[in-house]
């Protein structure tokens, strides 16, 4: 996927979620320790206010939170989840791809917004369609580039922050609806993470279509995973999830 692209999935997931959302607020999302779809509109709108600081802002230094990043007491909530949409879109499409900004995983550019706000949004629209028993596979390529995006984006915050001590065995993720394999282990060290692209027999392995193995990596609920090998050190990679 390119830039264009993921601009376009962002307009179109955000207005999916948007959509869906509205008619569900008090829907409690059983997989989410019980977020009401209320809290998962708050959450979601919060993290594109996040990313629309940030990407706009040519600095090397994270941006301060932003009074619209909490939606208002009493406010209209679905009014101000369109505005941060709205925001946000407006930001990526301006937006020089190559303008240098700050993120999570280092310095970067704007173009790694629109990455990073594709499967953000893939992510919690799943959630939503989920939690309201409408759940729907994700596409399979872009699921795919969401595992890389994942693994790539958790080594990337990991060598800055060390949040994570990765575990002692590896891990190899193959995808069976297309290509994709990953072999996943540590580095030199117990906080920095080796991923390579290639098939290889890792101490477990888990099988499955791509949408379930980005639900995988992200502690989402699957129902189409085999896990082969050390089932242990398959659960300590899952729970490295958000």
């Amino acid at each position: 996927m390119d830039a264009t692209e993921y601009f376009k999935m962002v307009r179109e997931l955000s207005g999916s979620f948007a959509e869906t959302a509205a008619d569900n607020l008090d829907t409690e999302i059983a997989h989410l320790d019980n977020w009401k779809v209320a809290d998962l509109v708050a959450h979601l709108g919060g993290v594109y206010a996040y990313a629309t600081r940030n990407a706009q802002a040519e600095s090397t230094e994270p941006t301060p939170p932003q009074p619209e990043s909490q939606p208002p007491e009493g406010g209209d909530l679905m009014d101000w989840f369109a505005k941060r949409r709205e925001v946000l879109l407006k930001t990526l499409d301006e937006t020089p791809l190559d303008q240098a900004c700050w993120t999570h995983a280092g310095m970067q550019t704007a173009e790694w917004w629109r990455r990073r706000m594709t499967h953000e949004s893939t992510i919690h629209l799943w959630d939503l369609r989920a939690g309201i028993g409408e759940p729907q596979p994700i596409e399979s390529d872009r699921a795919t580039d969401g595992v890389n995006e994942f693994l790539h984006m958790n080594k990337a915050v990991n060598a800055i922050r060390q949040r994570h001590v990765y575990p002692a065995g590896s891990l190899h993720l193959h995808r069976t609806d297309g290509p994709g394999e990953w072999m996943v282990q540590r580095g030199s060290s117990e906080t920095e993470l080796s991923i390579t692209t290639e098939h290889g027999k890792g101490d477990a392995a888990v099988r499955g279509p791509a949408s379930e193995l980005q639900l995988w990596v992200w502690g989402r609920p699957v129902t189409d995973i085999e896990i082969f090998g050390d089932s242990a050190v398959a659960e300590a990679w899952r729970n490295l999830a958000p």
